[in-house]
């Protein structure tokens, strides 16, 4: 139902595009091939994507559409440009093989976002020049405000619940939409340095703007596939316990994606749920060192194991705050006295709850409302129960629990 609504909702806004550049049309003051080329590039821009910090990708688009007011005659025609390259754009997600839902809430945060660019480009040129001829200056100025007007309208447009995802909060979805400004830079960046080189440079504006950002644009994916890379090395490292017959198989996967959800359910910035994910996966780590006979001996505690886990994975520098959220996993929320201990990082006390349920489950084998109620009844001390009201929202959200318990 939600997938019909949010696809009813992008055809109708395509719709109303389409209407708008026909009304707009008339009498704009350009030729049909600017406007035929200029809504071509935005449409191809659609077609072409870089990999962002957010683990989203951006569309060249908005690079396109940055240059359009600068070259075009007046604003009608760029509008009418926007329009049709919009119109299009929501053909091109429309055929995309992916998920019809997520499709179509990228398109409309895209024409939200264009939409807010133009208004505020032209709004900007208003204000600063509005009786005299427009210098580089003012454009320049107006580009700024346009560039900001875009990324906020789109992090705002990205960061609505049920749009694409309803299990994630508002704040993780907006502190992640904001994680990529890099990337809008240089975007509104290669559409800018275009728009002003064109009309004294013609076709030598191509290679001026686009080398720099092609550039950027490896950066940006070696980023990306450096980051990917880096993950796949921690998992595997993650499973070393169970390999070795230490720890229960797929625990630490597992115990992950929980804390991840309950992570982004409560709002945590995307870039300490990249911190959790990894202790997460290796909370267990410590483990490995119980295949001494003398530490089976001398016997061990949880806090050992810890412990262990943490000066492990301390060895890597760039891991020490993993490697702190780690030695703090299996403390308790508070202790008596307390009304909570201030001391636990709230990503240590997710791991602790995450990884308590699915022991529950697959240890212990109870199903999924009986491990919640296990960990209620540790909410005393043990597991903060503002995390445990979260897994259960993560949980429904799943299917493991009727929606109206």
């Amino acid at each position: 139902m939600a997938e019909t609504r949010v696809h009813g909702l992008s055809f109708l806004m395509w719709l109303l595009t389409v209407g708008l550049g026909v009304v707009l049309v008339v009498g704009a003051d350009a030729s049909p091939l600017f406007i035929a080329v200029g809504a071509g590039a935005i449409t191809i821009g659609q077609l072409i994507s870089v990999p962002a910090p957010s683990g989203e990708r951006h569309f060249l688009g908005i690079a396109a559409a940055v240059a359009v007011p600068l070259l075009a005659p007046d604003a009608r025609t760029a509008l009418v440009v926007f329009a049709f390259g919009m119109a299009g754009s929501w053909v091109v997600f429309a055929f995309r093989d992916r998920e019809r839902r997520l499709l179509s809430s990228q398109f409309i945060s895209e024409l939200v976002a264009i939409w807010g660019f133009a208004a505020a480009y032209y709004g900007t040129i208003e204000i600063i020049d509005a009786s005299a001829p427009v210098g580089d200056g003012p454009r320049l100025a107006a580009i700024a405000a346009g560039g900001l007007a875009w990324f906020v309208a789109r992090a705002f447009m990205r960061s609505l619940v049920g749009l694409d995802r309803d299990d994630l909060s508002v704040r993780y979805l907006w502190l992640l939409a904001l994680s990529d400004w890099s990337v809008v830079v240089s975007l509104l960046t290669a559409g800018a340095l275009f728009g002003f080189a064109w009309p004294n440079m013609r076709w030598w504006a191509l290679p001026v703007a686009g080398l720099p950002y092609a550039f950027s644009h490896l950066a940006f994916v070696r980023y990306n596939d450096t980051r990917i890379t880096y993950g796949q090395t921690i998992r595997a490292l993650a499973q070393i316990p169970e390999v070795a017959g230490l720890a229960p198989n797929g625990h630490s996967a597992r115990t992950a994606s929980l804390a991840i959800a309950v992570a982004q359910d409560i709002g945590m910035e995307p870039a300490e749920v990249a911190e959790l994910e990894y202790a997460a996966l290796m909370h267990d780590i410590g483990r490995i060192t119980l295949n001494e006979p003398a530490i089976l001996r001398a016997g061990y505690t949880d806090e050992d194991i810890a412990r262990w886990g943490a000066q492990i994975i301390a060895e890597a520098p760039y891991l020490h705050r993993v490697a702190e959220l780690v030695s703090d996993q299996h403390r308790p929320f508070r202790k008596a006295g307390q009304e909570r201990d201030e001391t636990v990082a709230l990503a240590s006390k997710v791991i602790k709850v995450a990884s308590a349920f699915d022991k529950a489950q697959h240890d212990m084998g109870l199903p999924a409302v009986d491990a919640l109620e296990q960990l209620h009844r540790g909410s005393a001390y043990e597991f903060d129960p503002e995390i445990v009201a979260a897994l259960r929202r993560t949980l429904t959200h799943r299917g493991l629990l009727p929606a109206n318990r």
